[in-house]
């Protein structure tokens, strides 16, 4: 399995702080059901992509020890939602340390939600798993608080990112989705799409209904101050068509100047 070649080129390595720096890459991948059967080649996919932050969707702790254990060359820290059952988590993992970044308001699903602060980078992200409306979990509940960390974070360099389980009209094979207002709201809030910023007249989707119609369902939203910074935004579709999976990766690289300034000088502001 090969990515892009042009993507793979470009985009391989990742930050380090020192005067060699080149790119940070921050990706998101929904591994369906914390990957089962399927671990293995999802550790071979993350290890070839090598991001320095990569929020996983569908992360379950159980098959996510082995997961970890053959990540572990990639010296990853860890952040990872706790479930109350056998549920999907989101699982923040970092190549430099993390720390809990708190919030005013959060949802019920609190194991879908997971908001960190890396010191390396002066960044904040906030990993989701936006709940579908079929699921037990309130949908619209959770985009209000989705909503309302990207209202007290708009002036910070913030990333939210994800499975948002929403996408805007022209992003949808089948019926439009309600909770797109909620998208919609963010970006008139001067919060940044990263993908479409960079693929203005692309029209390609991270996921497919069993009819076969394509949603685009994972996003990188930036904050104002981030959006500059963004050199390109990438989907990674082998790994869908292929069945690791049935979402894409996707990935959001970022110029290393800013990341690098702002290590210097040690501290959020």
């Amino acid at each position: 399995m090969k990515a892009n070649s042009k993507s793979r080129e470009q985009f391989l390595n990742g930050a380090s702080l020192g005067s060699q720096t080149t790119i940070v890459r921050i990706a998101t991948w929904n591994i369906r059901a914390g990957g089962g059967k399927r671990t293995a080649q999802i550790a071979r996919v993350i290890l070839e992509e090598r991001p320095d932050v990569l929020v996983l969707t569908e992360y379950r702790p159980a098959p996510g020890r082995l997961l970890l254990e053959l990540l572990e060359d990639l010296s990853y820290h860890v952040a990872a939602g706790v479930p109350t059952a056998i549920q999907n988590c989101v699982c923040v993992l970092s190549r430099h340390p993390v720390e809990p970044h708190p919030v005013r308001t959060q949802p019920k699903s609190l194991h879908r939600w997971m908001p960190v602060f890396i010191p390396a980078f002066n960044l904040t992200i906030l990993g989701v798993h936006v709940p579908n409306q079929f699921e037990i979990w309130h949908k619209r509940e959770f985009w209000d608080c989705v909503e309302g960390f990207a209202t007290e974070n708009v002036g910070t360099r913030t990333v939210i990112i994800g499975d948002l389980n929403t996408a805007l009209d022209e992003d949808c094979e089948g019926d439009p989705i309600r909770e797109a207002v909620y998208f919609k709201r963010l970006l008139e809030a001067s919060w940044v799409d990263a993908w479409r910023s960079h693929n203005s007249k692309a029209r390609e989707f991270s996921w497919f209904s069993h009819r076969a119609n394509g949603f685009r369902l994972d996003h990188c939203l930036v904050s104002p101050s981030l959006a500059s910074s963004v050199l390109g935004s990438t989907m990674r579709h082998d790994v869908r068509t292929e069945r690791l999976s049935d979402h894409s990766l996707l990935t959001v690289t970022f110029t290393p100047s800013p990341f690098d300034v702002w290590a210097k000088a040690g501290g959020r502001g």
